[in-house]
């Protein structure tokens, strides 16, 4: 309660302020206070935070160097230019290569061999794939009649073995 009290207190007497003071001021002196509370604002982040931002990264110890890097970078540029401005240097250009466009012909070509032979090989994986199927579908049936068969052959054998008397009986022989 004792932080929620003066809190609100404040936070009501700022809307009364604003409410009776905001339409008063022009937007001249709205636009300086901003400055002057950013500004502000910026000097106080620095302030507390200058540690933090000097030690931020590696490249802050070579900051002191830059101005000695350009002007020796800018020296070395000028000294080239003289030099290759009285001496006669080139720049070697390269020669452009001749462009050939291919033929009509050429290009429908190998567009309807591309085309034939991408046909040729779905039309021969279809085939494999239906020989393979028919293969499979009747060795299945070959299968299933040899089952079927040897099936009857031990039904017989088993009514054979059931007329005859026999004491044990297995639970799967009852059904």
């Amino acid at each position: 309660m004792e932080f929620f009290l003066p809190g609100i207190i404040i936070f009501i007497s700022a809307i009364i302020l604003v409410y009776s003071v905001a339409p008063s001021i022009t937007p001249f002196i709205t636009a300086i206070l901003s400055i002057i509370f950013l500004s502000f604002g910026v000097y106080t982040h620095y302030q507390i935070f200058a540690s933090e931002y000097r030690l931020s990264t590696w490249q802050e110890g070579l900051k002191m160097y830059a101005p000695a890097v350009m002007i020796i970078t800018v020296i070395l540029f000028i000294i080239y230019s003289i030099v290759a401005l009285f001496t006669n240097i080139s720049v070697p250009i390269p020669s452009m290569p001749n462009i050939e466009m291919p033929s009509t012909n050429s290009i429908t070509n190998s567009v309807m061999n591309s085309y034939n032979s991408a046909l040729n090989s779905v039309s021969s994986a279809t085939n494999s794939l239906v020989n393979s199927v028919k293969n499979s579908t009747n060795s299945l049936s070959n299968n299933l009649n040899s089952l079927s068969n040897s099936n009857n052959n031990s039904n017989n054998n088993s009514n054979s073995k059931k007329n005859r008397p026999n004491i044990s009986r297995s639970f799967v022989e009852t059904f």
